[in-house]
């Protein structure tokens, strides 16, 4: 019997049975458990225990002389049914439907496994609603934002490969991930950068070979400061997020969009000239590009870089000379 088969294995037996069960009754039931000495079985026990506990079933030992045992404590394992009204039922499964339309969502499987315990089909009638979520990163970054999900949830260290704005080639990255989410349509993961010795952001999108620590995969790697506030640092301005140290920047903006970035950028100068500091150039990059025709970046020298190659590759896309 592998582990899996035999830790749901355990969780059926303890769960179903009327009263708590014995290690002693367990080794009768389980071979695995019948092998070795008492000290052994017990070690095994306990990782098994320990590992269900990973993943959120509780169990409880029950210290009755009559009847001492284990037991799986359903109201701390489980949720309470979920009980939704039809219209906030729809307007779940909208946003969900939202969410599997974008190739680059990530954890598409639970998505589809969600809808289906709700009773929604994945590719239902189009909703009187549509949630625009941004244009997300590429596919294969959401196969990054699961692995980056898991490591984060066993607070496993992770080894990846970071490609800068404008750098000449991607450095080796060691982070203890605090957290991963979304915002305006790109993912990025803040942790610890032991490079760095700091708390950093990345995009996920600059990320490759993306691997979790493989040593001791049931003991964590670190623990997430009691100060960290992963909400607070989404309500920031991405032009804070400490993706490297702070950067000057230079944009010429046409007098008839200023008004689009003044409330990030501040008021450009008679010229027409916005300067200020980012420590995180490529959400500017993001906003030049967007503003098209009508803004040009005058400086940092690498983010002219980072868009010369963006151009470079929409020509080349199109079947032109780079």
């Amino acid at each position: 019997m592998n582990r899996l088969e035999r830790l749901l294995d355990l969780v059926h037996v303890l769960q179903t049975s009327r009263r708590p069960v014995s290690l002693a009754e367990l080794k009768d039931r389980f071979d695995d458990y019948a092998e070795g000495s008492d000290e052994a079985v017990r070690r095994k026990f306990e990782r098994d225990k320990a590992e269900l506990a990973r993943i959120g079933i509780v169990l409880r030992y029950d210290g009755d002389e009559d009847d001492p045992g284990y037991w799986v404590d359903t109201e701390a394992t489980y949720l309470p049914a979920l009980q939704m009204s039809d219209a906030e039922h729809g307007l779940l499964a909208t946003a969900a439907r939202a969410a599997l339309a974008d190739p680059g969502f990530p954890h598409r499987a639970a998505l589809r496994l969600a809808l289906a315990k709700l009773g929604a089909r994945a590719d239902g009638e189009a909703a009187a609603v549509q949630i625009g979520l941004g244009v997300s990163d590429a596919p294969a970054g959401a196969a990054i934002v699961e692995s980056l999900s898991g490591a984060l949830a066993s607070r496993k260290r992770v080894t990846m490969r970071y490609q800068k704005a404008g750098g000449d080639a991607p450095t080796e990255r060691e982070v203890d991930p605090y957290g991963v989410f979304l915002k305006r349509g790109a993912w990025y993961l803040v942790g610890h950068d032991h490079r760095s010795d700091e708390v950093r952001m990345f995009r996920v999108s600059r990320m490759s070979d993306v691997a979790q620590n493989p040593k001791r995969p049931g003991t964590p790697d670190y623990e997430v400061p009691t100060d960290f506030d992963l909400e607070a640092i989404m309500q920031d301005s991405p032009l804070s997020y400490r993706v490297h140290p702070p950067v000057e920047v230079a944009v010429r903006v046409d007098p008839e969009v200023a008004f689009l970035v003044e409330r990030d950028w501040g008021a450009p100068d008679d010229d027409g000239v916005v300067r200020f500091e980012t420590t995180f150039l490529d959400f500017v990059l993001d906003q030049v590009l967007a503003l098209g025709p009508r803004a040009e970046l005058l400086s940092p020298e690498e983010g002219r870089r980072a868009l010369r190659d963006v151009f470079a590759s929409i020509v080349r896309a199109h079947g032109g000379a780079a």
